[in-house]
């Protein structure tokens, strides 16, 4: 499937020229696709699969919507128990494969659309208003921005990357690898493709550790990359 925007018609068909193939049969022209619950389109050289996280803060906001009115129905008003259900019914729906677009979104200087929803629910929730910052929308709460789970989902899933890699049966291991390949291509770090070990490295060296050497193709601390990346988004916030 070759995803253009516009899909197969109007400004969506493949320019003169192009012609992809697959078993003999033309590649179908698409704006979008879902796989495993993820809305893909066309890759953004600028913004990678943050395009994944604009569609789940959509689903996310339905859900947090019908959670509260449920909550209400049910008598579950107090802050404590707003929080605590937005945690279990709409952070996972948010966070859904942040693993694959979350080094896109934390890359980006302005607020995702998923942290979004998450600070509309923080000011609504204390009934501030608009003017009120983030920050302390946040610090009343005592919560940390949505950014900060994501990194360490995305730790965790990169220590199973480097475990993977010494199986040489498990494709998750041969697809690690190839993307290794694709940051390293033309023997130059600073020119290879603009591939998903690139921009975790790119998020890795935002937030440095203290002694200045950053190690990164090895399992990380989950915890400590948490905190030096945390201090880090909060400054942005």
């Amino acid at each position: 499937m070759i995803m253009r925007p516009g899909g197969g018609s109007g400004n969506g068909k493949l320019a003169a020229g192009e012609s992809f193939e697959y078993a003999g049969l033309p590649l179908e022209v698409a704006s979008s696709t879902k796989y495993l619950g993820l809305t893909f389109s066309q890759l953004s050289k600028q913004h990678g699969f943050a395009s994944c996280a604009d569609v789940l803060a959509k689903a996310g906001r339905q859900a947090m919507f019908a959670m509260r009115r449920r909550a209400w129905e049910l008598g579950a008003c107090l802050v404590e128990q707003q929080c605590m259900l937005f945690d279990v019914f709409v952070k996972p729906v948010l966070s859904y494969g942040c693993e694959l677009w979350g080094v896109d979104v934390l890359l980006r200087p302005d607020c995702s659309s998923v942290e979004r929803v998450h600070r509309w629910f923080c000011r609504r929730v204390q009934g501030l208003p608009k003017q009120v910052t983030a920050a302390i929308s946040l610090a009343e709460l005592g919560r940390q921005p949505l950014q900060s789970f994501w990194i360490q989902q995305l730790v965790r899933f990169w220590n199973r990357l480097q475990n993977s890699a010494a199986d040489e049966d498990r494709v998750l291991g041969w697809a690690f690898k190839d993307n290794l390949e694709l940051m390293r291509e033309g023997g130059d770090l600073a020119a290879g493709s603009a591939c998903w070990s690139r921009r975790w490295l790119h998020v890795l060296q935002s937030a440095p550790p203290a002694s200045g050497t950053l190690e990164w193709l090895t399992e990380l601390d989950c915890g400590a990359v948490a905190v030096r990346v945390f201090r880090w988004l909060f400054a942005l916030v």
